[in-house]
């Protein structure tokens, strides 16, 4: 088993990076507003960031901001401006999609580590040994990468690989799907000059969630397409065996309680495999995850079937 993989958790408000640090997380990850891939509500300001970041170091964690949007020409001497800023407060990581903006940080703030985002869809040997000869020091594997192919990733390539434990898992490849646009397309210039593409969360708008929605089929069954965090949960020792290096937990829009339970449950499990391996009976977990899969349902559903009205209303007049 590989020693020494970190516990990857959001960080959606300081209360949240408050409760996943005391719960056990090794870091936390949190957007830059109008630079990720969620409304505003998601994300947070440079003061918050700088608060966490803050809050962080004090415990020995890490904080890893995600940019990962892809930018326009226009948009490189804002991103730049955040980069000197960030670096300023002693900002290590970062989360980023697009390899020019890849590019910008190794060039200017070498300093910085770079994780590839899982919208960049890194999916096998010959992508990950490009990111990691422009200097990248980790790349995050999309959802739909099996445990062979990351094995097979990590025998071949000497880079990070993170993997997603507990996510909003895509139907599609996470930066190549288009189902968000085709729902609606509108876009609208901040004050700081970003350009945010409404319905398209690789330029800074959201993802609608359309392939998670209630379907009818033409059959007249009725088809909701589901993540399935208990594949994550049965894969667990394997991305440990395979040598991953950061395990991620996703939800940043649910409750703090709720993720403090979610980094504790993992926290406890990644703890007594590291210790026992094989020996470890994965089904006295079993019970628990559906306790939490329960709870995160009822919250997720209920953020589902209200997210649409939430973005109308976070549009500006006039867009």
């Amino acid at each position: 088993m590989k020693r020494g993989v970190s516990l990857l958790a959001p960080g959606g408000s300081l209360e949240m990076a408050q409760a996943v640090f005391a719960a056990g997380a090794d870091a936390v990850y949190v957007g830059a507003r109008g630079w990720s891939r969620r409304t505003a509500q998601y994300e947070l300001s440079d003061g918050e960031i700088r608060e966490i970041n803050c809050l962080a170091q004090s415990l020995g964690k890490e904080v890893r901001v995600a940019l990962n949007t892809n930018f326009s020409p226009a948009e490189m001497d804002l991103f730049l401006a955040k980069m000197e800023r960030f670096s300023s407060w002693g900002v290590r990581g970062l989360i980023l999609t697009d390899p020019g903006a890849m590019y910008l940080v190794k060039s200017h703030y070498p300093q910085m580590e770079v994780h590839v985002s899982a919208g960049a869809n890194a999916i096998n040997v010959e992508d990950l040994q490009f990111y990691k000869e422009i200097g990248v020091e980790m790349v995050v594997a999309p959802c739909n990468l099996t445990v062979e192919e990351i094995t097979d990733i990590k025998r071949h390539v000497d880079v990070g690989v993170e993997v997603f434990l507990h996510s909003n898992t895509c139907f599609t490849y996470l930066g190549k799907c288009l189902m968000s646009s085709y729902f609606r397309y509108q876009w609208y210039w901040d004050d700081e000059g970003k350009n945010h593409f409404w319905g398209s969360p690789n330029r800074g708008g959201y993802c609608h969630r359309v392939c998670k929605a209630h379907w009818n089929l033409e059959d007249g069954r009725d088809a909701h397409l589901r993540n399935d965090m208990f594949l994550a949960f049965s894969n667990l020792p394997y991305y440990l065996e395979a040598g991953v290096d950061c395990l991620k937990i996703q939800g940043r829009e649910y409750t703090p309680g709720l993720i403090g339970e979610i980094v504790a449950f993992y926290r406890a499990l990644v703890d007594d495999l590291l210790h026992r391996g094989r020996e470890v009976d994965m089904t006295a977990y079993l019970s628990q995850l559906h306790q939490l899969s329960r709870k995160r349902d009822a919250q997720r559903n209920r953020r589902t079937f209200t997210v649409l009205q939430e973005v109308v209303e976070e549009v500006p007049q006039g867009v």
